[in-house]
């Protein structure tokens, strides 16, 4: 038995991390396990403090605009201060800021600050990306974004926890206390990552080509870049991929819960259940059956994976009130779905762009995915209001935009990215 999972590819993978593969990925779980213990609350911790489903909706756009601000600034930084001192600076104002303001928030105000911070980790996603894969071979990359995702899965084993403080102290005070765990432990988690790690090859040739060059300089140059990535036809297919996939997971985040208290009855600290639930099914799913999954072949995964995601919406639409085990079919459907397209999605995205202008290219792609995403945490926000099931409805919608775009990547691209992956 011990042989057996000894020999698990992931596993494999994770005994023999060096380098950044080790300092980024064995880091993780201090950001992955506060993070995954809040998050299933974010949406009523909200409305316990007053705010109603548009304005929740138009924090979210507000979170959004910050994102695409900060993506577009993302690659210009990356390159200028090295993937490892940007992560650090970064992941302190997006990360440390933001749960030290959720943690003593009153009102809309306080979120919409934190929004703001919060909105800087686009500049940590590239950063820390680079720091990850730069110096690794392409055919790791699924693997190892599946690693990442499972290091923030191991909240799963922690969510209960948070369910019995919910029902003991109330969900305020719980949350709070959430929060100012998150800011100690991300904190820490920064520092840490920082001493480990080291500047990569690419990361230290572009520092050399942008020390004399300032920024706004580098930024006005990336207009070449730009023209590069519109006039080619597989990165702006990605695009509309990934910024389709990106609302999704938004929008299910912000108001899946919503519908569940709501609509279907559920108490809020029961939320908590579902998510250790599909925590521990993800966690399944990335040791069995993702180590299958390769960016040589994405067409099949890809396509299972956004049908099992609609599958799982239709289940929660079509429930009645106190149909537990619906949602317990939906949450393993969608358990399914996301540990399968995570990884598999940011793979191609890496692989589409060109290898020497990754950061900006990275950058810029984020920002096109959020200008695309930002309207739809308001738009979801007012579907909220004239009735809790409308979101599902949109993201609906929007999965069916996302095969179509898939489908589009697999015969545009598919031979390309089999050569390089």
């Amino acid at each position: 038995m011990l042989k057996r999972i000894a020999r698990n590819p992931l596993i494999d993978l994770l005994v023999h991390l060096k380098g950044n593969e080790r300092a980024c990925l064995w880091t993780e779980p201090l950001w992955g396990i506060p993070y995954n213990l809040y998050v299933p609350f974010v949406s009523v911790y909200m409305a316990a403090l007053g705010m109603t489903p548009v304005q929740i909706g138009a924090m979210s756009t507000i979170f959004f605009i910050s994102q695409m601000f900060w993506a577009l600034l993302s690659g210009v930084l990356t390159d200028k201060l090295g993937r490892r001192r940007c992560t650090v600076i970064f992941d302190l104002l997006s990360w440390s800021v933001p749960t030290f303001l959720w943690m003593l928030a009153q009102d809309y105000r306080w979120f919409v600050a934190a929004a703001l911070f919060n909105g800087m980790w686009r500049v940590t996603e590239n950063s820390w990306d680079l720091l990850l894969m730069e110096d690794s071979e392409p055919s790791r990359l699924v693997r190892l974004y599946a690693v990442s995702h499972v290091a923030g899965l191991l909240a799963g084993f922690v969510a209960p926890l948070a369910y019995l403080l919910v029902r003991a102290f109330g969900l305020v005070p719980t949350m709070r206390a959430i929060y100012g765990f998150t800011f100690v432990l991300m904190t820490t988690k920064f520092i840490v990552l920082y001493f480990l790690s080291h500047e990569t090859k690419i990361g230290e040739r572009r520092m050399r080509e942008c020390a004399n060059v300032p920024l706004l300089t580098h930024l006005l140059d990336s207009r070449h870049v730009l023209r590069a990535m519109l006039q080619n036809r597989a990165v702006m297919l990605t695009v509309g991929m990934v910024a389709s996939y990106a609302a999704i997971k938004n929008v299910l985040e912000t108001f899946w819960p919503l519908l569940l208290t709501d609509r279907l009855g559920i108490a809020p600290e029961n939320l908590s259940i579902f998510s250790t639930v599909k925590s521990l099914l993800m966690l399944v799913c990335y040791f069995t059956i993702v180590p299958r999954v390769s960016v040589r072949r994405f067409r099949l995964p890809l396509f299972a994976g956004v049908g099992i995601l609609a599958a799982s919406q239709l289940c929660v639409l079509l429930m009645p009130a106190g149909a537990y085990w619906m949602v317990v079919l939906s949450v393993l459907l969608e358990a399914l779905a996301l540990s399968t397209l995570n990884p598999l999605t940011t793979s191609i995205q890496m692989l589409t762009i060109d290898p020497e202008e990754r950061a900006r290219m990275l950058g810029l792609f984020y920002a096109m995915m959020l200008l695309v995403t930002a309207p739809f945490g308001l738009i979801a926000g007012v579907l909220s209001e004239l009735n809790r099931a409308l979101p599902l409805v949109l993201t609906l919608g929007m999965t069916a935009f996302t095969m179509f775009m898939g489908v589009c990547i697999a015969r545009e691209s598919g031979e390309r990215l089999a050569r390089e992956g």
